[in-house]
Protein backbone atom coordinates (compact mmCIF):
# COMPACT_ATOMS: atom_id res chain seq x y z
CA UNK A 1 0.00 0.00 0.00
CA UNK A 2 1.35 3.15 -0.82
CA UNK A 3 2.59 6.17 1.92
CA UNK A 4 -0.41 8.70 0.97
CA UNK A 5 0.30 10.26 4.10
CA UNK A 6 3.57 10.90 1.96
CA UNK A 7 1.76 12.31 -0.81
CA UNK A 8 -0.57 14.71 1.18
CA UNK A 9 2.01 16.58 3.07
CA UNK A 10 3.91 17.23 -0.01
CA UNK A 11 1.13 18.68 -1.41
CA UNK A 12 -1.33 20.50 0.47
CA UNK A 13 -0.69 23.04 3.36
CA UNK A 14 -1.83 20.44 6.14
CA UNK A 15 0.28 22.78 8.69
CA UNK A 16 -2.80 25.96 7.82
CA UNK A 17 -5.29 23.37 9.20
CA UNK A 18 -6.39 24.91 13.04
CA UNK A 19 -8.83 24.94 15.85
CA UNK A 20 -8.73 27.77 18.52
CA UNK A 21 -4.79 28.51 16.58
CA UNK A 22 -3.92 24.94 17.30
CA UNK A 23 -2.78 22.18 14.15
CA UNK A 24 -4.77 19.36 13.62
CA UNK A 25 -3.31 17.57 10.87
CA UNK A 26 -0.69 15.98 13.22
CA UNK A 27 -3.40 13.91 14.81
CA UNK A 28 -5.79 13.78 12.09
CA UNK A 29 -2.90 12.24 9.49
CA UNK A 30 -3.22 8.87 11.75
CA UNK A 31 -7.22 8.81 10.90
CA UNK A 32 -6.61 9.45 7.55
CA UNK A 33 -4.13 6.74 6.86
CA UNK A 34 -6.11 3.97 8.27
CA UNK A 35 -9.35 4.92 6.69
CA UNK A 36 -6.96 4.79 3.19
CA UNK A 37 -5.98 1.07 4.65
CA UNK A 38 -9.56 0.34 5.54
CA UNK A 39 -10.92 1.29 2.07
CA UNK A 40 -8.17 -0.25 -0.23
CA UNK A 41 -8.50 -3.86 2.34
CA UNK A 42 -12.16 -3.82 1.07
CA UNK A 43 -11.36 -3.14 -2.46
CA UNK A 44 -9.30 -6.04 -2.53
CA UNK A 45 -10.99 -8.61 -0.52
CA UNK A 46 -8.62 -9.05 1.88
CA UNK A 47 -8.40 -8.38 5.72
CA UNK A 48 -11.06 -9.96 7.44
CA UNK A 49 -12.78 -11.66 4.40
CA UNK A 50 -15.50 -9.34 3.57
CA UNK A 51 -15.65 -7.30 7.09
CA UNK A 52 -14.07 -3.97 7.31
CA UNK A 53 -10.56 -3.65 9.16
CA UNK A 54 -12.15 -0.92 11.29
CA UNK A 55 -15.75 -1.88 10.78
CA UNK A 56 -18.40 0.77 12.90
CA UNK A 57 -20.30 -0.54 15.48
CA UNK A 58 -24.06 -0.85 15.56
CA UNK A 59 -26.47 0.36 18.20
CA UNK A 60 -25.84 -2.87 20.09
CA UNK A 61 -22.69 -3.02 20.06
CA UNK A 62 -22.17 0.79 20.88
CA UNK A 63 -24.72 0.02 24.12
CA UNK A 64 -22.54 -2.97 24.65
CA UNK A 65 -19.50 -1.23 24.99
CA UNK A 66 -20.83 1.33 27.14
CA UNK A 67 -22.18 -0.99 29.31
CA UNK A 68 -18.32 -2.87 29.10
CA UNK A 69 -16.91 0.57 30.44
CA UNK A 70 -18.72 1.33 33.45
CA UNK A 71 -18.07 -2.60 34.65
CA UNK A 72 -14.23 -2.22 34.01
CA UNK A 73 -13.63 1.23 35.78
CA UNK A 74 -13.86 -0.73 38.95
CA UNK A 75 -10.63 -2.43 37.67
CA UNK A 76 -7.73 -1.52 40.11
CA UNK A 77 -9.99 1.29 41.33
CA UNK A 78 -7.95 1.88 44.82
CA UNK A 79 -4.54 2.32 42.71
CA UNK A 80 -5.68 5.97 41.63
CA UNK A 81 -5.83 7.04 45.10
CA UNK A 82 -2.07 7.63 45.88
CA UNK A 83 1.43 9.70 44.76
CA UNK A 84 3.00 9.08 42.31
CA UNK A 85 6.05 10.46 40.23
CA UNK A 86 5.25 8.74 36.49
CA UNK A 87 2.28 7.95 34.57
CA UNK A 88 2.10 4.83 32.06
CA UNK A 89 -0.39 4.20 28.85
CA UNK A 90 -0.63 0.82 27.60
CA UNK A 91 -2.68 -1.29 26.75
CA UNK A 92 -3.19 -5.05 27.40
CA UNK A 93 -1.74 -6.74 24.03
CA UNK A 94 1.89 -5.74 25.01
CA UNK A 95 1.61 -8.29 27.88
CA UNK A 96 3.01 -12.07 27.40
CA UNK A 97 2.93 -15.04 30.18
CA UNK A 98 6.41 -15.23 32.68
CA UNK A 99 6.61 -17.15 34.84
CA UNK A 100 3.31 -16.91 36.35
CA UNK A 101 2.54 -13.28 35.62
CA UNK A 102 1.38 -11.22 32.61
CA UNK A 103 4.51 -9.09 31.73
CA UNK A 104 3.71 -5.69 29.80
CA UNK A 105 6.87 -6.70 27.59
CA UNK A 106 7.69 -2.89 26.76
CA UNK A 107 7.15 -0.66 29.84
CA UNK A 108 7.95 -2.98 33.19
CA UNK A 109 11.56 -3.80 33.32
CA UNK A 110 11.34 0.59 32.76
CA UNK A 111 8.46 0.77 36.15
CA UNK A 112 10.76 -1.93 38.03
CA UNK A 113 13.53 0.50 37.57
CA UNK A 114 11.93 3.24 38.83
CA UNK A 115 10.10 1.48 41.84
CA UNK A 116 6.56 0.00 41.46
CA UNK A 117 5.12 1.91 43.82
CA UNK A 118 6.15 5.76 42.35
CA UNK A 119 4.21 4.79 38.73
CA UNK A 120 0.45 4.78 37.96
CA UNK A 121 0.03 2.23 34.89
CA UNK A 122 -2.97 2.99 33.16
CA UNK A 123 -4.21 -0.01 30.86
CA UNK A 124 -6.31 0.08 27.96
CA UNK A 125 -8.31 -3.59 27.43
CA UNK A 126 -7.71 -4.81 24.01
CA UNK A 127 -10.55 -6.59 24.39
CA UNK A 128 -10.23 -7.58 28.15
CA UNK A 129 -7.95 -7.30 31.02
CA UNK A 130 -5.93 -9.82 32.95
CA UNK A 131 -7.09 -10.63 36.50
CA UNK A 132 -4.82 -8.22 38.58
CA UNK A 133 -3.25 -10.69 40.25
CA UNK A 134 -1.78 -12.65 37.81
CA UNK A 135 -0.29 -9.29 36.31
CA UNK A 136 3.36 -8.33 36.94
CA UNK A 137 2.42 -4.33 36.67
CA UNK A 138 1.92 -3.40 40.86
CA UNK A 139 -0.04 -0.38 40.65
CA UNK A 140 -2.34 -0.67 37.71
CA UNK A 141 -5.99 1.03 36.60
CA UNK A 142 -8.35 0.44 33.65
CA UNK A 143 -8.16 3.66 31.05
CA UNK A 144 -12.31 2.44 30.96
CA UNK A 145 -12.71 4.76 34.03
CA UNK A 146 -11.32 7.89 32.05
CA UNK A 147 -12.84 6.95 28.84
CA UNK A 148 -15.97 7.09 30.97
CA UNK A 149 -15.85 10.34 32.06
CA UNK A 150 -14.48 11.32 28.47
CA UNK A 151 -18.01 9.96 27.44
CA UNK A 152 -19.75 12.09 29.81
CA UNK A 153 -17.95 15.44 28.46
CA UNK A 154 -18.82 14.30 25.07
CA UNK A 155 -22.19 13.78 25.40
CA UNK A 156 -22.75 17.20 27.78
CA UNK A 157 -21.24 18.96 25.30
CA UNK A 158 -23.40 17.66 22.49
CA UNK A 159 -26.75 18.78 24.68
CA UNK A 160 -25.10 22.03 24.65
CA UNK A 161 -24.79 21.90 21.53
CA UNK A 162 -20.95 23.50 21.26
CA UNK A 163 -18.83 23.47 18.07
CA UNK A 164 -15.47 23.88 16.80
CA UNK A 165 -14.56 26.19 13.85
CA UNK A 166 -11.86 24.91 11.86
CA UNK A 167 -10.16 27.09 10.01
CA UNK A 168 -9.03 26.20 6.27
CA UNK A 169 -10.94 23.06 6.46
CA UNK A 170 -11.82 22.88 3.10
CA UNK A 171 -7.72 21.62 2.56
CA UNK A 172 -9.15 18.75 4.45
CA UNK A 173 -12.31 18.75 1.95
CA UNK A 174 -9.94 18.62 -1.16
CA UNK A 175 -8.07 15.86 0.44
CA UNK A 176 -10.94 13.59 0.93
CA UNK A 177 -12.23 14.29 -2.57
CA UNK A 178 -8.52 13.45 -4.45
CA UNK A 179 -8.44 9.84 -2.18
CA UNK A 180 -12.19 9.68 -1.85
CA UNK A 181 -12.09 9.28 1.54
CA UNK A 182 -14.98 9.66 4.10
CA UNK A 183 -13.90 11.13 7.56
CA UNK A 184 -15.86 12.96 9.95
CA UNK A 185 -12.99 15.96 11.04
CA UNK A 186 -15.40 17.57 13.32
CA UNK A 187 -15.83 14.52 15.27
CA UNK A 188 -12.30 13.33 15.40
CA UNK A 189 -11.34 17.37 16.81
CA UNK A 190 -14.51 17.18 19.24
CA UNK A 191 -12.87 13.91 20.90
CA UNK A 192 -9.01 14.67 20.67
CA UNK A 193 -10.11 18.19 22.47
CA UNK A 194 -12.47 16.51 25.14
CA UNK A 195 -9.43 13.91 25.77
CA UNK A 196 -7.03 16.37 26.29
CA UNK A 197 -8.93 18.44 28.19
CA UNK A 198 -9.42 15.19 30.81
CA UNK A 199 -5.68 14.12 30.81
CA UNK A 200 -4.87 17.96 31.43
CA UNK A 201 -7.30 17.47 34.50
CA UNK A 202 -5.35 14.28 35.59
CA UNK A 203 -1.96 15.31 35.10
CA UNK A 204 -2.74 18.30 36.75
CA UNK A 205 -3.32 16.52 39.93
CA UNK A 206 -0.84 13.80 39.89
CA UNK A 207 1.77 15.79 38.71
CA UNK A 208 4.20 13.49 36.88
CA UNK A 209 7.51 14.37 35.91
CA UNK A 210 6.88 11.84 33.08
CA UNK A 211 4.57 9.63 31.01
CA UNK A 212 5.75 6.86 29.71
CA UNK A 213 4.09 5.22 26.18
CA UNK A 214 4.23 1.74 24.26
CA UNK A 215 3.17 3.76 21.60
CA UNK A 216 2.19 7.25 20.67
CA UNK A 217 -0.26 7.17 18.07
CA UNK A 218 -2.82 4.13 18.98
CA UNK A 219 -4.58 6.68 22.09
CA UNK A 220 -2.53 8.82 23.20
CA UNK A 221 -1.98 11.88 21.47
CA UNK A 222 -4.49 13.74 23.38
CA UNK A 223 -2.29 12.87 26.29
CA UNK A 224 0.84 13.48 24.62
CA UNK A 225 -0.15 17.02 23.64
CA UNK A 226 -1.92 17.86 27.37
CA UNK A 227 1.76 16.53 28.97
CA UNK A 228 3.74 18.58 27.05
CA UNK A 229 1.57 21.50 27.55
CA UNK A 230 2.15 20.96 30.78
CA UNK A 231 5.98 20.96 30.40
CA UNK A 232 6.45 16.95 31.55
CA UNK A 233 8.31 14.83 29.32
CA UNK A 234 6.93 12.41 27.41
CA UNK A 235 8.47 8.46 26.71
CA UNK A 236 7.86 6.33 23.78
CA UNK A 237 9.01 2.76 23.83
CA UNK A 238 9.16 1.24 20.22
CA UNK A 239 6.58 -1.65 19.93
CA UNK A 240 6.83 -2.95 16.30
CA UNK A 241 8.18 -1.71 12.86
CA UNK A 242 9.23 1.73 12.52
CA UNK A 243 11.63 1.87 9.55
CA UNK A 244 11.45 4.76 6.61
CA UNK A 245 7.80 3.35 5.04
CA UNK A 246 6.25 4.14 8.07
CA UNK A 247 3.63 7.21 7.64
CA UNK A 248 3.13 7.52 11.63
CA UNK A 249 6.73 8.05 12.47
CA UNK A 250 7.82 9.69 8.81
CA UNK A 251 6.97 13.24 8.86
CA UNK A 252 6.95 15.34 5.51
CA UNK A 253 5.69 18.56 6.54
CA UNK A 254 6.44 21.27 9.20
CA UNK A 255 4.24 19.95 11.85
CA UNK A 256 3.63 20.87 15.20
CA UNK A 257 5.98 18.01 17.20
CA UNK A 258 4.06 19.14 20.75
CA UNK A 259 2.11 15.83 19.61
CA UNK A 260 5.21 13.51 19.59
CA UNK A 261 7.19 12.18 22.35
CA UNK A 262 10.43 13.63 23.32
CA UNK A 263 12.32 10.79 24.27
CA UNK A 264 11.90 7.78 21.66
CA UNK A 265 13.34 4.00 22.75
CA UNK A 266 14.20 2.21 20.06
CA UNK A 267 15.47 -1.48 18.96
CA UNK A 268 18.77 -0.87 17.51
CA UNK A 269 20.54 1.89 15.88
CA UNK A 270 19.41 1.54 12.65
CA UNK A 271 16.09 3.30 13.82
CA UNK A 272 17.81 6.52 14.54
CA UNK A 273 18.48 6.82 10.60
CA UNK A 274 14.77 7.40 10.09
CA UNK A 275 14.62 10.48 11.97
CA UNK A 276 17.13 12.63 10.05
CA UNK A 277 14.74 15.18 8.77
CA UNK A 278 13.81 15.86 12.39
CA UNK A 279 10.13 16.03 11.91
CA UNK A 280 8.95 13.77 14.28
CA UNK A 281 12.04 13.67 17.11
CA UNK A 282 15.12 14.94 17.47
CA UNK A 283 17.66 11.94 16.72
CA UNK A 284 20.17 12.83 19.73
CA UNK A 285 16.69 11.82 21.62
CA UNK A 286 16.20 8.45 19.99
CA UNK A 287 18.28 5.92 22.28
CA UNK A 288 18.54 2.39 21.36
CA UNK A 289 17.74 0.02 24.21
CA UNK A 290 16.92 -3.55 22.57
CA UNK A 291 14.08 -5.54 23.51
CA UNK A 292 13.12 -7.46 26.99
CA UNK A 293 11.33 -9.81 25.26
CA UNK A 294 13.71 -10.83 22.46
CA UNK A 295 16.33 -11.25 25.56
CA UNK A 296 14.17 -13.48 28.04
CA UNK A 297 13.55 -15.78 24.93
CA UNK A 298 16.55 -15.98 23.68
CA UNK A 299 17.51 -18.05 26.98
CA UNK A 300 13.79 -19.39 27.73
CA UNK A 301 13.13 -21.36 25.00
CA UNK A 302 9.33 -22.94 25.54
CA UNK A 303 8.27 -26.05 25.71
CA UNK A 304 6.60 -27.11 21.97
CA UNK A 305 4.58 -30.09 20.71
CA UNK A 306 5.97 -28.89 17.27
CA UNK A 307 9.20 -30.30 17.49
CA UNK A 308 8.38 -34.16 16.58
CA UNK A 309 5.72 -32.83 14.03
CA UNK A 310 8.99 -31.56 12.10
CA UNK A 311 10.98 -34.22 12.26
CA UNK A 312 9.90 -36.19 8.98
CA UNK A 313 10.74 -32.91 7.49
CA UNK A 314 14.29 -31.75 6.19
CA UNK A 315 13.29 -27.83 6.64
CA UNK A 316 10.64 -25.67 8.43
CA UNK A 317 9.41 -22.53 7.75
CA UNK A 318 7.25 -20.26 10.18
CA UNK A 319 5.76 -17.73 8.24
CA UNK A 320 3.72 -14.82 9.81
CA UNK A 321 0.41 -13.57 8.07
CA UNK A 322 -0.10 -9.67 8.33
CA UNK A 323 -3.38 -7.96 7.69
CA UNK A 324 -2.93 -6.50 4.43
CA UNK A 325 -1.71 -9.10 2.74
CA UNK A 326 -2.47 -12.29 4.79
CA UNK A 327 -5.02 -14.37 1.69
CA UNK A 328 -2.24 -13.82 -0.81
CA UNK A 329 0.11 -14.99 1.39
CA UNK A 330 -1.68 -17.87 2.13
CA UNK A 331 -2.04 -18.66 -1.36
CA UNK A 332 1.53 -18.28 -2.37
CA UNK A 333 2.76 -20.67 0.91
CA UNK A 334 0.23 -23.30 -0.59
CA UNK A 335 1.71 -23.00 -4.10
CA UNK A 336 5.56 -23.12 -2.48
CA UNK A 337 4.15 -26.67 -0.53
CA UNK A 338 3.23 -28.47 -3.96
CA UNK A 339 6.22 -27.88 -5.11
CA UNK A 340 8.45 -29.65 -2.63
CA UNK A 341 6.37 -31.53 0.12
CA UNK A 342 9.71 -32.11 1.78
CA UNK A 343 9.38 -28.96 3.26
CA UNK A 344 7.07 -28.04 6.44
CA UNK A 345 5.52 -24.46 6.35
CA UNK A 346 3.81 -23.24 9.77
CA UNK A 347 1.30 -20.06 9.16
CA UNK A 348 1.00 -17.64 12.47
CA UNK A 349 -1.94 -15.50 12.15
CA UNK A 350 -2.60 -12.74 13.72
CA UNK A 351 -5.99 -13.11 14.30
CA UNK A 352 -5.83 -17.11 15.34
CA UNK A 353 -9.90 -16.66 16.48
CA UNK A 354 -11.04 -16.69 12.64
CA UNK A 355 -13.03 -19.28 11.77
CA UNK A 356 -11.76 -18.62 8.14
CA UNK A 357 -9.32 -21.10 8.63
CA UNK A 358 -10.74 -23.59 9.05
CA UNK A 359 -12.36 -23.78 6.05
CA UNK A 360 -8.86 -23.74 4.25
CA UNK A 361 -8.16 -27.21 2.11
CA UNK A 362 -4.17 -26.54 2.84
CA UNK A 363 -1.57 -29.33 1.57
CA UNK A 364 -0.35 -31.67 4.31
CA UNK A 365 2.97 -29.89 4.61
CA UNK A 366 1.16 -26.99 5.91
CA UNK A 367 -0.28 -26.16 8.81
CA UNK A 368 -2.37 -23.45 10.44
CA UNK A 369 -0.85 -22.68 14.24
CA UNK A 370 -3.38 -20.97 16.39
CA UNK A 371 -2.33 -21.52 20.04
CA UNK A 372 0.78 -20.30 20.03
CA UNK A 373 2.92 -17.06 18.88
CA UNK A 374 5.26 -15.90 16.90
CA UNK A 375 8.13 -16.37 19.76
CA UNK A 376 6.95 -19.64 20.46
CA UNK A 377 7.13 -21.39 17.61
CA UNK A 378 10.07 -19.40 15.76
CA UNK A 379 12.83 -20.82 17.31
CA UNK A 380 11.83 -24.46 16.39
CA UNK A 381 11.88 -24.14 12.95
CA UNK A 382 14.56 -23.35 10.05
CA UNK A 383 13.93 -20.01 8.65
CA UNK A 384 11.01 -17.18 8.92
CA UNK A 385 8.70 -15.63 6.49
CA UNK A 386 6.24 -12.59 6.28
CA UNK A 387 5.51 -10.36 3.62
CA UNK A 388 5.23 -6.98 6.03
CA UNK A 389 5.05 -8.62 9.95
CA UNK A 390 7.34 -6.76 12.00
CA UNK A 391 8.76 -10.21 13.26
CA UNK A 392 11.20 -9.76 10.07
CA UNK A 393 13.34 -7.61 12.42
CA UNK A 394 12.99 -9.71 15.30
CA UNK A 395 13.44 -13.43 14.21
CA UNK A 396 16.93 -13.02 13.35
CA UNK A 397 17.88 -11.64 16.91
CA UNK A 398 16.26 -15.11 18.05
CA UNK A 399 18.62 -16.79 15.59
CA UNK A 400 16.79 -17.76 12.57
CA UNK A 401 17.00 -16.39 9.45
CA UNK A 402 14.26 -14.63 6.98
CA UNK A 403 13.19 -15.65 3.68
CA UNK A 404 10.93 -12.86 2.61
CA UNK A 405 8.38 -12.85 0.79
CA UNK A 406 8.10 -9.86 -2.06
CA UNK A 407 4.60 -10.11 -3.13
CA UNK A 408 4.01 -6.59 -5.29
CA UNK A 409 7.69 -5.58 -4.06
CA UNK A 410 6.37 -4.99 -0.34
CA UNK A 411 8.68 -6.70 1.84
CA UNK A 412 11.54 -5.07 -0.13
CA UNK A 413 10.03 -1.59 0.60
CA UNK A 414 9.51 -2.58 4.16
CA UNK A 415 12.40 -3.67 5.07
CA UNK A 416 15.35 -3.03 2.54
CA UNK A 417 16.84 -0.02 4.08
CA UNK A 418 16.69 -2.11 7.90
CA UNK A 419 17.45 -6.07 6.30
CA UNK A 420 20.15 -5.55 3.41
CA UNK A 421 22.67 -8.49 5.17
CA UNK A 422 22.02 -11.07 2.75
CA UNK A 423 23.30 -13.82 5.05
CA UNK A 424 20.66 -13.64 7.24
CA UNK A 425 17.65 -12.02 5.46
CA UNK A 426 16.40 -13.07 1.55
CA UNK A 427 13.90 -11.90 -0.42
CA UNK A 428 11.95 -13.66 -3.29
CA UNK A 429 9.64 -13.32 -5.35
CA UNK A 430 8.35 -16.12 -6.34
CA UNK A 431 7.07 -19.17 -5.10
CA UNK A 432 9.66 -21.21 -7.23
CA UNK A 433 12.21 -19.13 -6.02
CA UNK A 434 11.15 -19.47 -2.63
CA UNK A 435 11.75 -22.85 -2.54
CA UNK A 436 14.87 -23.14 -3.91
CA UNK A 437 16.09 -20.68 -1.69
CA UNK A 438 14.38 -22.92 1.43
CA UNK A 439 16.68 -25.78 -0.07
CA UNK A 440 19.96 -23.98 -0.49
CA UNK A 441 20.48 -20.76 1.87
CA UNK A 442 23.25 -22.00 3.97
CA UNK A 443 22.47 -22.00 7.62
CA UNK A 444 23.66 -20.15 10.41
CA UNK A 445 24.84 -21.03 13.86
CA UNK A 446 21.51 -18.98 15.77
CA UNK A 447 24.52 -16.92 18.14
CA UNK A 448 26.04 -15.88 14.48
CA UNK A 449 22.58 -14.30 13.08
CA UNK A 450 21.57 -12.77 16.52
CA UNK A 451 25.25 -11.02 16.65
CA UNK A 452 24.65 -9.99 13.20
CA UNK A 453 21.37 -8.53 13.60
CA UNK A 454 22.66 -6.22 16.86
CA UNK A 455 22.53 -2.89 14.82
CA UNK A 456 18.72 -3.95 14.58
CA UNK A 457 17.78 -4.68 18.27
CA UNK A 458 20.50 -3.79 20.35
CA UNK A 459 21.21 -6.05 23.71
CA UNK A 460 22.11 -5.43 27.09
CA UNK A 461 18.08 -4.28 27.84
CA UNK A 462 18.23 -3.94 31.31
CA UNK A 463 21.41 -2.01 31.27
CA UNK A 464 20.25 0.33 28.59
CA UNK A 465 16.86 1.28 30.20
CA UNK A 466 18.71 2.15 33.38
CA UNK A 467 21.04 4.49 31.42
CA UNK A 468 18.32 6.38 30.06
CA UNK A 469 17.03 6.80 33.35
CA UNK A 470 19.21 7.97 34.55
CA UNK A 471 20.19 10.64 32.14
CA UNK A 472 17.31 11.29 31.26
CA UNK A 473 14.56 11.09 34.13
CA UNK A 474 16.60 11.59 37.51
CA UNK A 475 17.90 14.67 36.58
Amino acid sequence: MDNIIKEIEAKYPVDRVLVNGEQVWPYLRISYHLEYVTRISEKEGETLYGEPLYPKPSFSQRLKEYLELVKNSFYGLKNWLGKYDYVALSNTQERRSIDGKYFNRLIDTMIDELGRDSVLYIERRAPSFYPIKKVHTKRIVGRDLIDLIMFLVAFWEKLSLRRYTIQNGYILQAIQRDYNLEIDDALLIRTHIIQRRVYSLLFRMIKPKAILLSDYYSANMPAIKSAKNLGIRVVEFQHGLIGKENPFYNVSAEIDKTYFPDYLLVFGRKEIETFANRRFIEPENVSPVGSFYIEHMRSHRPECSLAKRLEPYKRSVGTTLSWSDEKRSIEFIRQAANLDNCIFYILIPRRPTLKYYDTLHLPDNVAIIRDLNFYEVITYVDFHSTVSSTCAIEAPSLGVQNILLNIDGVSKRFFGNILNDSRITRYIDTPEEFVNTINTFEKLSRDTISKLNEDIIATDYKKNIRDFINLHLKQ
